[in-house]
């Protein structure tokens, strides 16, 4: 068998179909582990994460109130960078 691509019949495909790309696969998100106490952004405001609620969310503590929000909107805090760097 050659290298070849062929149609389902059998026939070989056209010269426009050749010379196709197959499309990129979109770059792998690694989201991080968040643990009690870790300190995170989300909207631009600082906070500690509470807990991992298992369905895509978290619990964050912003200036004493406790929000839901989704854990891929939320970002490291300064001091994460810090500690990950000395390790």
């Amino acid at each position: 068998m050659t290298g070849r691509t062929r149609l389902p019949a059998g026939e070989p495909r056209k010269a426009s179909q050749r010379r196709i790309r197959r499309a990129e696969s979109p770059p792998t998100r690694i989201t991080p582990q968040w643990r009690i106490g870790d300190r995170v952004r989300w909207q631009d405001k600082a906070g500690l994460f509470r807990r991992d609620l298992g369905d895509g969310n978290a619990e964050v503590t912003i200036a004493n109130r406790v929000y839901r929000v989704r854990t891929a909107e939320l970002r490291p805090g300064r001091s994460n960078r810090l500690a990950a760097s000395r390790l």
